[in-house]
């Protein structure tokens, strides 16, 4: 059964069970207070039936029975200030009636209280406190609208008791007239309350309605939906800041995650392709060996040449998308204060053993030559930027004419923003690259012209190895036309 009920209870909406605990509440206090009202009503009621009672007790206890109506017919007794309805009685010891004195608002005296109980002994044992008796004349605790609320004292100059009372009816009525009038006003603010609570709920919880709605446009997958942002500190509006932050990460990660696999697509088939060019030369010139094809020596060596250089250009393609890969991973650069020049120096060294036809100078931006005592420090990974050089001056070779002069040139003392930036430029003066093609070279595995670098032993990886450097340096790279033709590699890094 408890387990239904708590079932039936989650069912319930959140708007209907606040309002329902908030009416509860209010009826909670609402009923204490009018029990406490009453209560304290009652109480105020009866001290001042008590003080009347006490008061004209006091007075007529010292009264001869006999004359006491001639003395309050000629206003020579003056008694307290009682209510229209009240009954005197003089009793013997005995209980017996002497003397009844009853007074009616319309005139009747025939319904008085029961006094063959007070005997002198039992009056003496009221101490004088005042009672409730019902109409049968037996003490009780409320003796209700019949009942009468009464003094009992000894009289003082005679054998006997007197005894004044008071209905208790007019008290009775006025407290279930102000129960109903306050269970009426009580029931119409639970009324009023309610709606007003409902309201104000409702509204306070409309925007939640917002958030199911954009809940569904995403879950449907319109994940560029957001909540309307509110100024504040209400819960809501940090609710809402708080779900459009997460919605922007989603966004984000969806987008990268997309952008990711498209790069994955195309990286595999582009290196599918890349590697089934020299394993189609290898895989022909072994199956003609195989065949007995090849039969002169020179025409062996040809092919063991050919092999050769196929499995050299496949093991750069390979050890360019290991380099790649491991900067996809996005291991820790070992950033430091380093020397450019002494780099530059090294990279053009390098270069012009490995290629012996093209010579490399390093320079300022000006033009002057700088020597192994130069210095142009920036806060860089040295081993990354030598990639970085490494890769841009192959590239230059690769692209201009023997004989021609490649230039690398430094300068650290740039300002952007009002901070100094690191800028180096690898400039060579070949055929240069067309403005439209200046962005798509950095893509993995995109080349200018096709056949020629398959002429040149290029991957198409070089560059793209090179902006992903530059750019986990927090620096930019643009290429740009060499006065006089050719092309200009420009890198900026923060120094």
């Amino acid at each position: 059964m408890s387990s239904q009920l708590g079932f039936a209870w989650q069912r319930i909406s959140l708007r209907t069970k606040l309002t329902a605990l908030s009416v509860a509440i209010i009826g909670v206090l609402v009923f204490v207070s009018s029990l406490g009202t009453v209560a304290l009503l009652r109480t105020y009621l009866q001290q001042n039936l008590d003080r009347q009672l006490i008061s004209t007790a006091a007075t007529l206890s010292n009264e001869d029975p006999t004359k006491l109506e001639d003395r309050l017919a000629t206003n020579q007794l003056r008694l307290p200030s009682l209510p229209t309805d009240f009954y005197i009685a003089y009793l013997d010891v005995d209980g017996t009636l002497l003397i009844g004195l009853a007074s009616s608002a319309g005139g009747a005296t025939s319904d008085v209280p029961n006094t063959s109980n007070f005997t002198a002994s039992n009056v003496i044992a009221t101490q004088g406190i005042p009672f409730e008796v019902n109409k049968r004349g037996e003490v009780a605790e409320d003796a209700g609208i019949r009942g009468w609320r009464m003094v009992a004292v000894p009289l003082v100059s005679m054998p006997g008791s007197l005894v004044v009372a008071l209905p208790t009816s007019a008290n009775s009525a006025l407290l279930s007239q102000y129960g109903l009038i306050g269970g009426g006003f009580g029931a119409l603010l639970l009324i009023l309350s309610g709606l007003s609570i409902w309201l104000t709920i409702n509204s306070a919880l409309k925007p939640l309605n917002e958030v199911e709605r954009t809940a569904e446009a995403v879950t449907e997958g319109d994940i560029s939906q957001r909540l309307i942002e509110t100024e504040g500190d209400t819960e809501i509006a940090r609710l809402n800041r708080s779900l459009n932050t997460m919605l922007d990460g989603i966004q984000s990660a969806m987008q990268d995650r997309s952008k990711t696999l498209d790069q994955m697509r195309r990286f595999v088939s582009d290196a599918s392709h890349e590697l089934r060019t020299p394993l189609v030369s290898v895989r022909g010139y072994a199956e003609l060996y195989r065949m007995g094809a090849l039969k002169k020596p020179e025409q062996v060596a040809e092919a063991m040449e050919r092999i050769e250089s196929e499995a050299v250009r496949m093991t750069g393609l390979v050890e360019s998308l290991l380099t790649l890969t491991r900067m996809d991973e996005t291991t820790k650069l070992d950033v430091k204060k380093t020397n450019l020049v002494s780099l530059a120096i090294d990279a053009a060294k390098d270069a012009s053993v490995a290629d012996g036809k093209r010579s490399i100078v390093v320079t300022d931006m000006t033009g002057n030559l700088l020597g192994d005592d130069a210095v142009v420090e920036a806060k860089v990974d040295a081993n990354s930027m030598r990639q970085v050089l490494t890769n841009l001056l192959a590239n230059a070779s690769r692209f201009s004419p023997e004989g021609a002069q490649i230039e690398i040139a430094l300068d650290n003392n740039s300002k952007i923003n009002g901070r100094r930036h690191l800028v180096l430029e690898v400039r060579d003066h070949g055929e240069g690259i067309p403005e439209q093609l200046r962005e798509k070279i950095f893509e993995r595995f995109y080349r200018v012209d096709n056949s020629r670098n398959s002429e040149t032993g290029g991957s198409g990886l070089g560059l793209a190895i090179v902006s992903t450097i530059v750019a986990r340096h927090g620096g930019t790279i643009v290429a740009t036309e060499t006065p006089g033709g050719g092309a200009t590699f420009r890198v900026v890094i923060p120094a």
